[in-house]
């Protein structure tokens, strides 16, 4: 499956304008507000949209997007996130992965949720074979070449970066360790 962003598709086309989502407001499936679409990401092998992403990183599945006029719905989301204590992230494989929102850039003050998407996603207990992917990605989200940047708009960007900061790395292998981190940091507020 080829995964991109539909601005780097170069001549992929929608097949309607108006399914094209980006700049519109998001709501949850009871009107209120959670952000707005920076980010439609496309399976160029399935030739169809496979995911949003808004403007803070979060990233949901088109099966779960509705377009109204001029917003787009999602279906699955309710209101009952108004205080923000969750925020609901989609892994690699549309798998839900649930964590709380974060307040501060403080790496180390994370590595407790790092460990549980650790032992939810590869298994195991090699933890400290991932930590620096997870650091990676967390750190680089508050870097100013990256700030407000989705994962999939900044993902060429990041892969560069990693195999230069972590030679010795395989950047697919760790993609989700490196997602995770990146997008954790994203719902931070520095």
């Amino acid at each position: 499956m080829s995964r991109i962003a539909l601005s780097n598709t170069g001549d992929w086309k929608l097949q309607y304008d108006e399914q094209d989502v980006r700049g519109f407001r998001a709501l949850d499936a009871e009107g209120a507000e959670v952000g707005v679409v920076d980010t439609m990401v496309v399976n160029t092998d399935e030739r169809r949209v496979d995911a949003i992403v808004l403007r803070e990183g979060t990233e949901y599945p088109a099966s779960e997007v509705s377009i109204g006029d001029g917003v787009v719905y999602l279906t699955s989301l309710t209101s009952d996130h108004d205080d923000y204590d969750t925020v609901t992230v989609y892994d690699d494989y549309g798998h839900v992965v649930e964590r709380e929102t974060v307040e501060d850039g403080d790496v180390d003050a994370h590595v407790g949720a790092f460990r549980e998407h650790y032992a939810s996603t590869y298994g195991g207990d090699a933890y400290d074979d991932l930590d620096p992917a997870y650091r990676y990605g967390y750190e680089t989200a508050y870097a100013d070449d990256y700030r407000n940047r989705g994962y999939v708009d900044a993902e060429d960007d990041l892969r560069t970066g990693y195999g230069s900061r972590h030679p010795d790395r395989d950047y697919d292998a760790d993609r989700s360790a490196i997602r995770y981190g990146y997008t954790r940091a994203q719902h931070g507020d520095g």
